[in-house]
């Protein structure tokens, strides 16, 4: 697999590669929104390619301290291959090289498979947090 940044022309692929492996998306998600993301962290936004084909993905991010991870998401045909894995080792990789000492991630509680795969890369939910968000506009109804 060949990892490269990500490009805001490849986002309707990296869209429909997160529809498929059941991520949910919401107006954090839009082609608009992804492109800031991309603005701020264009080093740490991958995508993951055979044959020039994007089957996996993850979203970097850094705040200037902290590093996080957002929809990490490989193509269902690929999966348990070690493609996710490699794309995080990847992700780290820059992260280190950015200083970062400490990395978060979000998992709907639901998505028992997912804690599993991140458990056995070495991460440990944290019980002693609640996550919290907040719409400043109130302009989005949903949750995302």
């Amino acid at each position: 697999m060949e990892i490269s940044n990500f490009s805001i022309d490849m986002y309707q692929d990296v869209y429909r590669l997160w529809e498929i492996t059941g991520i949910t998306l919401g107006a954090s998600d839009t082609e608009e929104q992804v492109a800031r993301v991309l603005d701020y962290n264009p080093e740490l936004f991958l995508v993951g390619k055979v044959e020039g084909k994007i089957l996996a993905v993850v979203m970097g991010a850094y705040d200037g301290r902290r590093g996080y991870v957002h929809h990490l998401a490989v193509d269902p045909e690929f999966q348990k291959k070690g493609y996710g894995k490699t794309m995080m080792e990847e992700l780290h990789k820059r992260f280190l090289k950015k200083g970062v000492v400490k990395v978060h991630l979000f998992v709907e509680n639901e998505n028992e498979g997912v804690i599993e795969f991140y458990k056995k890369m070495g991460w440990y939910i944290r019980d002693n947090l609640e996550m919290m968000s907040y719409n400043p506009d109130n302009k989005y109804s949903d949750k995302c």
